[in-house]
């Protein structure tokens, strides 16, 4: 009498199976975690770049929104001259438009200052009273602001300092800033305008 042989795996059959499924997806979830962290780094560094075009924007609106004013039309006791130095820049702005330092249409003495922040290079800025915002890290090694009133020769200082009432070219005014760290050069126009955005009504006609 003949026996029917029996359906399905024997259990080393069964164990060479499960061995290779087990392989399979050991593969498969090795090349997803390596997949998801190089998506995972690509977005971060898609978010760096981006949050360092928003600062880099933020810098120069900040710059274009400058109350430069020529020397000769300063009153006393009522104008305050911009102070630029190699790692602080100091000035009065109506800023053009809103930025993390502060909102569109604000007026007032704001500073962008480079600064040590928990061992890295920073670039900060503080509109009056409002507390300091940190806009971006700087890259390793020498940072800092340089000025030009022709676009050619530049210097690490500047000021417009105030001459005597009435005295000294009422011409417009225009400062090249720049701020320059290994990577980055940030080059922007600051301008005093026309004459009707800093004249004066007064007894010389002239302030």
């Amino acid at each position: 009498m003949l026996r029917s042989r029996r359906a399905g795996f024997s259990l080393i059959e069964a164990l060479v199976v499960l061995a290779v499924g087990g392989l399979a997806l050991a593969v498969i979830f090795s090349i997803g975690t390596k997949a998801g962290d190089t998506g995972f780094k690509l977005g971060r560094g898609a978010m760096a770049a981006a949050d360092r075009d928003v600062a880099v924007g933020d810098v120069r609106a900040t710059v274009r929104s400058i109350a430069l004013r020529p020397p000769a039309t300063f009153l006393p006791d009522i104008d305050r001259p911009m102070d630029g130095q190699a790692q602080r820049l100091e000035a009065e702005v109506v800023m053009e438009r809103a930025t993390q330092c502060a909102p569109q249409g604000w007026t007032g003495r704001l500073v962008l200052e480079i600064v040590n922040q928990g061992g890295e290079r920073v670039l900060t800025c503080q509109a009056g009273d409002r507390p300091r915002t940190r806009l971006m890290t700087l890259s390793p090694g020498q940072a800092g602001f340089s000025y030009s009133t022709d676009g050619v020769l530049w210097t690490p200082a500047y000021a417009n300092t105030p001459a005597p009432r009435g005295e000294g070219p009422l011409a417009p005014v225009n400062l090249w800033v720049r701020v320059s760290t290994p990577g980055l050069d940030i080059v922007e126009l600051a301008t005093s305008g026309q004459p009707e955005t800093w004249i004066r009504a007064g007894s010389d006609g002239l302030l």
